[in-house]
C-alpha cells in the first residue's frame, strides 16, 4: 500500500496540486490593481523594452548583480545548474530521445555534481550573514534543504547506488500514459522522488513562486512613459474648501476650554 501510494497515487497528486497551485497565484497577481505608476527607473519607455527587461530579470539577475556580486554568483550558477539537471532528466520522459537531449547529457551530469555548493554557500549565507540571518524564517531553511536533499539524493543515485534506468524510464513513460506500475527500484530512488513530491507540492504555496510573480511585479513590467499623465483609478472628487480647512466655528468651544485651562 505505501509503495503504491508512493510510485502511482502521489505522483499525480502532486503534479495537481503544483499546477493548479502554480496558475491559481499567477492569475491572481494579474488580477491584482496597480493604481500607481511605481517603475524602477530607469526603466523602458516601449513594451517591447520592458519585455526586454523581464527576460533579462529572469535570465541573469542583472539587478542582483548590481546589488551582491557574491549572492549573484550563487544564485546564478544555481539556476544554471538546475536548467542543465532539468534538461538532462528529460531523457526519462520523452521516446525518443531528441539530439539536443543528448547532447546535454555530459554538462548535465557534471552540473548535478556541483548543484550542491551553490545550495550550500545559499545556506551558510544565511546562517552566517547578521542581517540575512535576522529576516530569514523557517520556510527559507526549509526550501534550501529540500533542494539540496533531493539534489544530494539524485547524485548518490548517480555515483553509489546506481538504478536501472530503463527502469526508471519505463516507470515515468508509464505515468505520462495513464498506465503506471510500481517499478523495482533501489530505496533511495523512492526517496528521492518523495522529496520531488515533496517540492511540487511546497512550490505554489513558497516563496520559489518568484519565478513566476518576477513578471507581476509593478516596479519591473511598466513603462517610464511619465509625458501621459497616469489618473488612479480609484481616485473619486473629494468635495472641501481650502479656505475652510480649520473651520473656527466647529473648533471655537475647544479652543476656548484650553485657553481658560491655561489661565487657570
Amino acid at each position: 500500500m505505501f509503495e503504491k501510494a508512493l510510485y502511482i497515487f502521489l505522483p499525480y497528486l502532486s503534479i495537481a496540486i503544483f499546477l493548479v497551485g502554480f496558475l491559481y497565484r499567477f492569475l491572481a497577481w494579474g488580477r491584482t490593481p496597480v493604481p500607481l505608476r511605481v517603475v524602477l527607473t530607469p526603466a523602458p519607455r516601449t513594451r517591447g523594452g520592458v519585455l526586454w527587461r523581464l527576460m533579462g530579470d529572469a535570465l541573469w539577475f542583472p539587478s542582483l548583480w548590481k546589488g551582491d556580486r557574491f549572492l549573484w554568483a550563487f544564485g546564478f550558477s544555481f539556476h544554471i545548474f538546475l536548467g542543465l539537471v532539468l534538461f538532462r532528466h528529460l531523457r526519462y520522459f520523452l521516446y525518443p530521445v531528441p539530439g539536443w537531449v543528448e547532447a546535454l547529457q555530459t554538462p548535465g551530469l557534471y552540473a548535478g555534481y556541483l548543484i550542491p555548493i551553490p545550495l550550500a554557500l545559499l545556506l551558510a549565507r544565511r546562517l552566517v550573514d547578521e542581517k540575512t540571518l535576522y529576516v530569514s524564517i523557517l520556510a527559507d531553511y526549509f526550501s534550501l534543504f529540500l533542494l539540496l536533499a533531493i539534489a544530494l539524493s539524485g547524485t548518490l543515485l548517480g555515483v553509489f547506488f546506481r538504478t536501472y534506468l530503463v527502469e526508471v524510464k519505463a516507470y515515468i513513460l508509464g505515468l505520462i500514459h495513464f498506465q503506471p506500475a510500481i517499478p523495482q527500484t533501489h530505496w533511495l530512488f523512492g526517496l528521492h522522488l518523495f522529496l520531488v513530491i515533496l517540492l511540487l507540492i511546497y512550490f505554489p504555496f513558497s516563496k520559489l513562486m518568484h519565478s513566476g510573480g518576477l513578471f507581476w511585479s509593478p516596479t519591473r513590467n511598466q513603462r517610464a512613459n511619465f509625458e501621459t499623465r497616469f489618473v488612479n483609478p480609484w481616485d473619486f472628487p473629494v468635495a472641501y474648501n481650502p479656505q475652510n480647512l480649520w473651520p473656527p466655528d466647529k473648533y471655537r468651544k475647544e479652543l476656548a476650554e484650553a485657553e481658560e485651562g491655561k489661565t487657570q
